[in-house]
């Protein structure tokens, strides 16, 4: 009788324990899908593409940025000599040259870089990077991120993120800017904030602006490994440069880096690929692989690439839009590229 209690007692712990670890594998299981589902392993094919007639025909040149406002159907599109855009019924890509005809851009003093809006409370939010040092168009030489409650802005002056501040760099200030489904923003530097440029110091900082009852909270800092190989030989390039960012969900973004190779040695090509970053503590990790690599996945070669925005759809495989800046002056015979991917 005692053995076969002492049997009994053993039996029931056995299947005590077992019952305890199938609870602790089902909860690391949850554990692990949670994260599964959050870190998402975006990869991206090329899709389509129309390339605009070269300067001065048309309007849309210097395009910096782009993003689609769901509630209106709209594209905004900025440049970064001040031009606005706002599209309606746009369809397909192509559609973007054939309004350009007759819309007439709306002239502002800023040089955007970036813009975003916020779903919820209709407030835009924008980037914007002046000249290193001043020039005859524009004496200005900070960059800054603010925002307006509403857009068109009703008021004169804009809120700050980023409150005006000198260049890190040359030609290196602040051009991405993101926002996540509940509102929270983020923000890349071009190349790294004031110490973080120079080749040798790879690691740099993305800010996190969490939204508040009154705006949002000081920044959170997370650091992000930028890719400074790309183009070694140009004096500015070789810092490369991180031209849009986009949200994923609010811990993931996609990463647009982008350089020029110039400078004696160089090919005088743009170097872009479009990285997956995820949030791991206060760490932005990119994946080891880039999400879509634009000079070996194309059928022609990027040029310029500065704006990105999610591109509509009804449901299946998302997609993104890229758009590329010619740049300034009639010599240089760049023309805008719209591209679209499609997730893999």
């Amino acid at each position: 009788m005692y053995r076969f209690q002492q049997y009994f007692c053993q039996t029931q712990l056995f299947y005590q324990d077992v019952l305890r670890m199938n609870k602790i594998f089902l909860i690391l299981l949850i554990v692990v899908s949670f994260f599964s589902v959050n870190a998402q392993k975006l990869q991206f094919v090329f899709s389509d593409s129309t390339i605009l007639p070269l300067k001065p025909t048309g309007n849309l040149h210097g395009i910096s940025a782009i993003e689609y406002v769901a509630s209106k159907n709209q594209w905004h599109l900025a440049s970064d000599r001040g031009n606005y855009f706002v599209f309606d019924s746009i369809k397909t890509i192509r559609d973007f040259e054939k309004a350009e005809k007759t819309l007439v851009p709306k002239s502002t003093h800023n040089w955007f870089e970036a813009v975003r809006f916020d779903k919820d409370n209709g407030r835009f939010i924008y980037a914007v990077e002046n000249e290193y040092e001043p020039i005859w168009e524009n004496i200005d030489s900070t960059t800054f991120v603010a925002y307006y409650d509403s857009y068109p802005p009703k008021v004169g002056k804009p809120h700050f993120l980023i409150p005006p501040m000198w260049l890190p760099a040359d030609n290196k200030g602040v051009e991405s800017l993101a926002i996540t489904e509940s509102g929270n923003i983020w923000v890349a530097p071009e190349a790294g904030w004031t110490g973080e440029t120079e080749v040798g110091q790879d690691t740099i900082h993305f800010r996190k602006f969490v939204k508040s009852a009154d705006g949002y909270k000081q920044p959170e800092a997370f650091s992000y490994v930028i890719d400074r190989s790309g183009c070694p030989f140009g004096p500015s390039e070789k810092r490369g440069g991180i031209s849009e960012i986009l949200s994923v969900n609010e811990n993931q973004l996609l990463v647009l880096e982008r350089c020029y190779d110039n400078g004696k040695g160089g090919t005088l090509t743009t170097k872009a690929k479009l990285w997956n970053a995820t949030v791991k503590g206060s760490h932005l990790e990119k994946d080891k692989e880039p999400a879509f690599d634009f000079n070996t996945q194309m059928p022609f070669a990027p040029d310029n690439l500065e704006g990105m925005s999610w591109w509509p759809t009804n449901g299946g495989k998302r997609k993104l839009i890229i758009v590329s800046d010619d740049n300034p002056g009639l010599k240089n015979k760049q023309r805008t590229q719209l591209i679209l991917l499609e997730e893999k």
